[in-house]
């Protein structure tokens, strides 16, 4: 299935963050609707499969967000934590010696097509990546609260994020999204680039539960 660029001409706001909001809302709701993890009968191999499927996106993602560190030195858009805990979560359930993911077709394909159709704001892109990329964090500690007792003693590292600094962190994301993608034409790129992530991630879900994309 093709990347669509489905971000209006002219972005209702002057705001990213708002933004970025709206242009996403329908593709977040229908992403996380979706998830096997956050059924209440979500077991530990519905998790490693989606281990397996943040794995692949993430690698996916992670040349253009590392292309916005120059932009906030400070910052560090692709953590090697975030793939480290990935790869403990794989260990500590016996799956160590199983192929790693390769990065996901779907989503680098999603990334090129976004990034061709704003290629004056590539950068504008990228920073709707790593807003999809930075906001997931926050879900994903959602997801800790309610999964950690029932899948005990899986430490579910992914899940955990930056912890307690998972917060400031997303503040001073927000900090530098705004600071750094200012005109509507640099807004729509950033809601394309937000939504190429969205897509990517929920293709390759699809793909590694069955369903047709």
């Amino acid at each position: 299935m093709p990347h669509t660029a489905l971000t209006p001409l002219q972005p209702a706001t002057t705001d990213a963050l708002q933004a970025l909001r709206h242009a996403t809302a329908a593709r977040h709701a229908q992403l996380d609707s979706r998830l096997p993890i956050a059924r209440t009968d979500a077991s530990l191999a519905d998790y490693l499969e989606h281990v397996h499927a943040l794995s692949a996106w993430l690698q996916a993602l992670w040349p253009a967000l590392q292309c916005l560190q120059a932009q906030a030195p400070g910052f560090g858009f692709a953590p090697a934590g975030r793939l480290l805990a990935l790869r403990e979560d794989l260990a500590h359930a016996g799956q160590a010696s199983l192929p790693w993911p390769q990065p996901s077709a779907a989503t680098a394909l999603g990334v090129e097509q976004a990034l061709s159709h704003h290629p004056e704001q590539a950068d504008a892109v990228r920073w709707g990546l790593a807003y999809v990329v930075e906001g997931s964090q926050l879900g994903a500690q959602v997801l800790y609260r309610g999964l950690a007792s029932r899948l005990a003693p899986h430490p579910l590292r992914t899940l955990q994020g930056d912890g307690a600094g998972t917060g400031a962190r997303w503040k001073a994301f927000m900090a530098l999204l705004r600071a750094h993608v200012v005109s509507p034409p640099a807004i729509a790129a950033a809601c394309d680039g937000a939504l190429a992530a969205f897509q990517g991630l929920q293709l390759h879900f699809d793909a590694t539960q069955g369903t047709p994309a």
